[in-house]
């Protein structure tokens, strides 16, 4: 039961740190002019930034000084910068969701790695798929405060986090004193070239989620697609309705099929759904195509993470998975630059998904070199 409320708890710090990371791209086409495309990617750049520092350093943290307070560390940053933005202003929006991403980069793989250790061996992917569910669950609650007209309280929202710092203090510590310090590295002749593939494939699959999930808010408000205005809303949460169900989805069958070929069924499903969401006229086909895309991402950053969290003895967990993230969080920062420039070169409207399609396939190759991590010895854990 202990393990049930400290998961549980657990998956709420992740539904919490979703919501906040979706908030940019909720909140800029109300505060933005509309041809902003490029100050809009440095915007979801910025905040990608303070991910990659928060995971790098938070792995190594949590490995040192212990799981949860690195994890309270982590809630206290991205729910202070969410409400920065809210004093007004570019300068206060670069800084407040910097340190909201240094907070949810710092959140996501310490979170993990409890959940994988709190986890029984044959249910740790359940578990830690759904978390990774819950964290998508967040870009669903974000776009809730557009169609109830009350976008400037999202702010005070975010503060409201603040609130999951109490019940930390029942949630056990899951690195024991036994395994801290370490000597190891996660560049070992043992774990270079696992550590290399995973890294990759994290970044992969973050350039792709994140070229989607950042990019499809502001698309659909600034009426990129071809739609009736009534149905814009719709399709922003038919959107994130589908990061979730991909996340949720593969959460029963994980511990079954494995890891590597879910991750290629669904790299590949949103591969070709990325391709096919600029050549579709009809609304009812491009939302379709769009809950796809984000279906098979989602499902694909759930899994790697999976791996990556796997694929460490304990003692390094944090580190190994934290540099996974981080090279995620990288792919995070150059895919709103990249794409912000190919929407704004005037090029043709199929060549920003057409980059985006074509790092899906490079995830798909990643999954497929990355070793089956589901009967991972136990002696690992």
């Amino acid at each position: 039961m202990n393990r049930l409320r400290s998961n549980t708890y657990l998956f709420l710090t992740q539904l919490s740190a979703g919501t906040v990371l979706i908030m940019p791209s909720v909140v800029s086409p109300f505060y933005f002019a509309k041809n902003l495309y490029t100050l809009e990617g440095y915007l979801f750049s910025f905040e990608f930034l303070g991910m990659l520092f928060g995971s790098l350093a938070s792995g190594r943290i949590a490995d040192s000084i212990g799981r949860r307070q690195a994890l309270a560390m982590s809630i206290g940053l991205y729910s202070v910068g969410s409400f920065i933005p809210a004093i007004g202003g570019i300068n206060a929006f670069f800084v407040g969701f910097f340190i909201a991403g240094l907070g949810i980069g710092a959140n996501v793989p310490v979170a993990n790695a409890m959940m994988n250790e709190l986890s029984d061996p044959g249910r740790r992917g359940l578990i830690m798929a759904i978390g990774n569910a819950m964290f998508n669950l967040g870009f669903v609650v974000a776009p809730v405060f557009i169609i109830f007209r009350a976008i400037n309280y999202i702010f005070y929202f975010g503060l409201a986090q603040l609130v999951l710092l109490v019940p930390i203090l029942w949630v056990p510590e899951t690195l024991k004193t036994s395994y801290a310090p370490h000597n190891g590295s996660i560049f070992s002749k043992d774990l270079r070239v696992k550590t290399m593939l995973a890294s990759a494939t994290t970044f992969f699959v973050f350039f792709s989620t994140y070229g989607l999930v950042v990019w499809f808010p502001s698309l659909i408000y600034r009426g990129y697609f071809k739609m009736p205005e009534a149905i814009r809303g719709v399709a922003l949460l038919v959107a994130n309705i589908g990061a979730f169900s991909g996340a949720l989805a593969v959460a029963p069958i994980v511990d079954r099929l494995g890891r590597r070929i879910l991750g290629m069924i669904n790299a590949a499903v949103a591969a070709a759904s990325e391709l096919l969401i600029p050549l579709i006229l009809s609304s009812s086909g491009l939302l379709a195509a769009m809950f796809l895309s984000t279906f098979g991402m989602e499902a694909c950053l759930g899994l790697i993470t999976i791996i990556a969290s796997e694929i460490y003895p304990k003692e390094l967990r944090g580190t190994g998975l934290g540099n996974a993230l981080a090279w995620g969080r990288i792919g995070g920062i150059v895919s709103p630059l990249v794409l912000a420039l190919a929407f704004s070169s005037g090029l043709s409207a199929v060549v920003p998904f057409l980059i985006i399609s074509a790092v899906s396939i490079g995830a798909l190759a990643g999954f497929y070199v990355l070793p089956e991590t589901r009967l991972a010895s136990i002696d690992m854990q």
